[in-house]
């Protein structure tokens, strides 16, 4: 007997993933033709990126295509048990990389805080705006993190990370400081990435900016939820 459900779900994800496959390459891709002009070691990182993302897409492309026909077989009624552990295990897979399962493994824990200083001039100057938190999800991407999350929030290709007045959203999630972000990968590939001269750190330090950085042999990043995805879908078809 079909376990009831499995169908429906399946198919409902290989969707899901087609969309975040496409926005994420095409963001990368945007990014990389954005550069021409700047700094030759950004370019070449992004142009690396790209590559990467060129490669997974191909990678994940034809995983998609095995989901499909391992699902076609099974809802032909041909299936045994192996086929349905197979169909399973890719399905497990794929949720993994569309940040719809929970991750776990060694990282680095990236805190913000509004700075404590008051220096005069323009208060904004010394808070932590939704561009300085997506400046730091964005580097620990490029330096290869598996899985972000900003103060709970799964980060993917789908994500908003916006400000509206002092008030600052995630997934269409309201967030505030001081924001933690938790990144899965290697611990001093990250950390590199955001203390590299004229990187982040060094950008907002001036204004008082707390980033404090540590290196965790277990971080857990959470699944990106349901509720998360339609608010993000919404907020994308209200803007086009």
């Amino acid at each position: 007997m079909k376990p009831k459900g499995i169908i429906p779900g399946i198919t409902a994800l290989c969707a899901i993933l087609g969309m975040l496959i496409g926005v994420q390459y095409n963001t990368v891709q945007s990014q990389a033709a954005s550069a021409a002009g700047t700094d030759n070691v950004r370019l070449t990182e992004l142009s690396a990126e790209l590559r990467k993302e060129r490669e997974e897409k191909e990678a994940l492309e034809k995983q998609l295509d095995k989901q499909a026909e391992l699902l076609e077989t099974y809802e032909a009624g041909e299936s045994d048990g192996a086929a349905l552990e197979s169909l399973q295990k890719e399905n497990e897979k794929l949720r993994a990389f569309a940040g719809l399962s929970e991750q776990t493994g060694a990282g680095i824990v990236v805190t913000m805080d509004d700075s404590d200083k008051d220096m005069g001039g323009d208060k904004n100057a010394y808070l932590v705006h939704a561009e300085d938190i997506l400046k730091v999800v964005n580097e620990l991407f490029v330096a290869g993190a598996e899985a972000v999350s900003v103060n709970e929030q799964r980060i993917v290709a789908q994500s908003g990370i916006t400000c509206a007045g002092s008030v600052i959203t995630v997934n269409g999630v309201r967030v505030a400081a001081p924001f933690e972000i938790k990144a899965i990968g290697d611990a001093s590939v990250l950390q590199a990435a955001l203390r590299f001269p004229g990187g982040v750190v060094d950008t907002l330090s001036p204004w008082g900016i707390v980033i404090d950085i540590r290196e965790e042999a277990s971080v857990t990043v959470p699944a990106y939820t349901q509720s998360a995805l339609w608010k993000t879908t919404e907020e994308g078809e209200d803007a086009s």
